[in-house]
């Protein structure tokens, strides 16, 4: 029997190192997320043959055990022993005591303020039930963004079902698909995630089923603006305000020659980006619903709509028919007339103070505080640097150099203001469709547009403005650059009041992540727990032959 004991060892050794890949690696990629009873016994018998070569071979190994070489041997083994103990346990402490560190310089493992705030201000129990086949990738990934909701929140518990195998709880829910679904609950009310299953999807779903308030976002139509449901084409703004339908928000055209918006209708009134002027009448009816408490949010590009950005005036702001130039601030591949603003750029307002990212803007003109009217708050947001001027000449004569003139406005060039409304007298209100206008001459005489009488509004101090010498900013071909789509919704917040709403918003477009397949753990498994150490045993061995030799 004794000189089989080598034979024992190989053998119980083999079968030893079969369980650890087995315990290590395919708990990974097996469904059921554990080993095979009898994998265990394999990892039994190999540990009772190394022992039984042990009683076998014991006298051999106490001689063996005398040479000097073998006991440096048997201490670096100790010493080895110890390390891979000390590890076990700190990988023990690590799973009982989890703590995370995010040291990405964007946060990309760390929850969005918006997430945060959200998870943070939960008043009601959550349950997230989640349907993905054990072991999935799409569980894994899951599970880590779930664990930071629940960390931040008691509110917040997490179940987790394979569809295939926990056939109750998929009936009880109706789980039609194997790609997974998550159910928000909260109360009575469900909420169902069925794609994406990212960061933005689930605050979005914590917030339709905790709040208890409805908001209306009326966008002015009919001149051009830019479609806020669309969110394909280059020039739709959907991919930043048709994330507010998932956040309560009911989104509502209207044309203000057919229907005076009042605050009770419209939470906030959006001109989003024009092509035309809005009739005098128009604004006369927008300036109305301002001075009765309303808030107004107002995006103009450069070189459209003259007399709607002369309008902004009787809310104490100056806009120009220009198109604002930072030499050394173009961005890459846009342009002469591209900026990026970012840092000493960006006012300390509440709108832009959270702000980290560059804000990009493809094209701007000039927006900033007029003559000083009392009554009135205006408040620059943003300006183009030291380096800016708002170019008007070439505009006007294209064989004029871009280059700052005489009378063009230099240096900080501001492109955009919040105004609040502290006296609505201080505006003005004037029926302008009334108002007499005298004909160029030669012109043809044209009959007044009629247009039905609007009710008369309330005046109320509190009205807000917000004005941005840009809208291609928000448009999807740019909004998820940067902090683009964080200034048009924070903008839109403010104007509206509501100051919680102010926040770093969810962006998956932002964050970077690695995602392993099978074959990718498989391979690590083995690279971490084969190849690596195998190639620092093999390094033991040649070196201790080496010595031998010697």
């Amino acid at each position: 029997m004794r000189a089989l004991g080598w034979l024992f060892a190989v053998v119980g050794a083999f079968a030893v190192a079969a369980w650890l890949f087995g315990f290590l690696v395919l708990t990974q990629l097996t469904t059921s997320g554990d080993v095979p009873s009898w994998f265990h016994a394999v990892g039994a018998v190999g540990a009772l043959l190394v022992a039984a070569w042990l009683f076998l071979d014991w006298g051999s190994l106490s001689q063996v055990g005398k040479d000097q070489t073998v006991g440096r041997s048997f201490t670096a083994g100790l010493l080895l022993l110890v390390g891979l103990g000390v590890a076990i346990a700190a990988n023990v402490i690590g799973n009982r005591y989890d703590k995370k560190w995010d040291f990405t310089e964007n946060k990309h493992y760390s929850l969005a303020e918006q997430s945060l705030t959200t998870a943070r201000g939960l008043d009601r129990a959550v349950q997230l039930r989640a349907f993905f086949p054990t072991g999935s990738p799409g569980e894994r990934n899951f599970k880590d963004l779930a664990e930071r909701y629940s960390a931040e929140s008691t509110f917040v518990t997490v179940s987790y079902h394979d569809p295939y195998a926990d056939l109750l709880a998929t009936n009880e829910e109706g789980i039609t698909s194997a790609n997974g679904t998550v159910i928000v609950r909260a109360g009575e009310r469900v909420e169902r995630i069925t794609a994406g299953f990212g960061e933005e999807e689930l605050t979005n779903a914590l917030i339709r089923v905790t709040s208890d308030v409805t908001h209306t976002l009326c966008a002015v139509t009919g001149h051009g603006e830019a479609d806020l449901t669309d969110s394909d084409g280059p020039d739709g703004m959907g991919l930043v305000f048709a994330r507010l339908a998932s956040q309560n928000f009911t989104l509502r055209t209207i044309e203000p020659l057919k229907e005076q918006p009042a605050p009770e209708i419209c939470d906030a009134v959006l001109v989003a980006g024009p092509r035309t002027d809005l009739l005098p009448s128009e604004l006369d009816r927008l300036a109305e619903y301002v001075t009765a408490g309303g808030h107004l949010f107002v995006m103009l590009e450069p070189m459209r709509t003259p007399n709607t950005a002369a309008d902004m005036s009787r809310y104490g702001i100056r806009m120009a028919d220009d198109i604002v130039l930072a030499p050394g601030r173009e961005l890459t591949g846009m342009g002469q007339t591209s900026i990026g603003l970012g840092g000493p750029d960006l006012a300390a307002h509440a709108i832009t103070e959270k702000l980290r990212d560059l804000v990009a803007f493809p094209r701007a003109r000039s927006v900033g505080a007029g003559p000083a009217i009392e009554g009135i708050s205006v408040f620059e947001l943003m300006n183009a640097g030291e380096s800016s001027w708002a170019e008007v000449n070439s505009l006007v004569d294209p064989t004029v150099p871009a280059q700052p003139d005489g009378g063009e406005r230099e240096g900080n060039v501001p492109l955009a203001v919040a105004v609040e409304i502290n006296d609505p007298a201080a505006v003005s209100t004037r029926r302008a469709a009334d108002a007499p206008v005298a004909p160029s001459e030669g012109a043809p005489v044209l009959a007044p547009i009629v247009a039905e009488a609007p009710p008369e509004l309330a005046d109320k101090a509190g009205g807000r403005v917000v004005i941005l010498g840009s809208a291609m900013f928000a448009t999807n071909m740019l909004s998820l650059a940067g902090d683009n789509a964080d200034l048009a919704l924070n903008s839109l917040a403010w104007v509206r009041g509501d100051t919680a709403a102010i926040t770093i918003h969810a962006n998956e477009g932002k964050k970077g992540k690695l995602t392993l397949d099978t074959v990718g753990m498989l391979v690590s498994g083995l690279l971490s727990v084969f190849l690596v150490p195998g190639l620092a045993v093999l390094g033991a061995v040649g070196t201790w032959m080496r010595r031998r030799q010697s």
